[in-house]
């Protein structure tokens, strides 16, 4: 799998009295065909650069929860490397890198959650890209007409607006991922009403 890591050193607004330890943003774009945005780059109080994932509340515990999440270390230490160097020299507003990890293409497994009680949101999906990146706050959702679509990862972008932060870079992933998606809750959804139709039965 190849993949791209473009570093973002926006121009930051310094409060008067607080001390910010934003220092920019990163974009990760696995084999050209899905990515992850809004990495927050940010130093700790050592001087030591680390990713902060960006996240959304958990409306049933309250807490803050990461959109994203490395599941292997090494990936995870090869990012951040590459990231902290990328970063340390910059001489531009932004920078584009490239790596690579195993000899396979992109590929990719999915948790289907069909949800009850709820008009819009039909399913919670999770997704995980090369045993590396677990991705949450997929959903299948009902539009007001009746059909099912595959929502992205959203959060309010700087200018107030919902926008994407993970999602397809090409149309040939995008339809191979939203099918399978549909694909694994028409199945999940099969099966709850076969079992709902049994359990009728006897």
């Amino acid at each position: 799998m190849e993949y791209n890591i473009r570093v973002y050193k926006p121009e930051l607004k310094q409060e008067e009295g607080k001390i910010n330890n934003l220092k920019g943003f990163a974009t990760i774009t696995f084999d050209e065909a899905f990515c992850v945005k809004s990495l927050a780059i940010k130093e700790s109080s050592k001087g030591n650069l680390y990713l902060d994932m960006p996240r959304y509340r958990d409306y049933e515990t309250g807490e803050y929860v990461p959109f994203f999440r490395f599941t292997d270390k090494e990936f995870q230490k090869e990012v951040l490397d590459i990231v902290r160097e990328a970063y340390e020299n910059m001489t531009e507003t932004k920078t584009d890198c490239k790596g690579s990890w195993g000899e396979e293409e992109l590929y990719y497994n999915l948790s289907v959650n069909p949800v009850q009680g709820s008009d819009t949101f039909k399913a919670d999906v999770a997704i995980r890209l090369q045993d590396v990146l677990a991705i949450q706050q997929l959903h299948v959702i009902q539009a007001w007409n009746g059909k099912t679509f595959v929502g992205m990862p959203q959060k309010n972008s700087a200018k107030g607006e919902r926008e994407d932060i993970a999602h397809a870079v090409n149309a040939e992933f995008k339809a191979d991922l939203e099918s399978a998606i549909m694909d694994e809750y028409n199945k999940k959804m099969e099966y709850a009403k076969s079992q709902k139709q049994q359990r009728r039965g006897r």
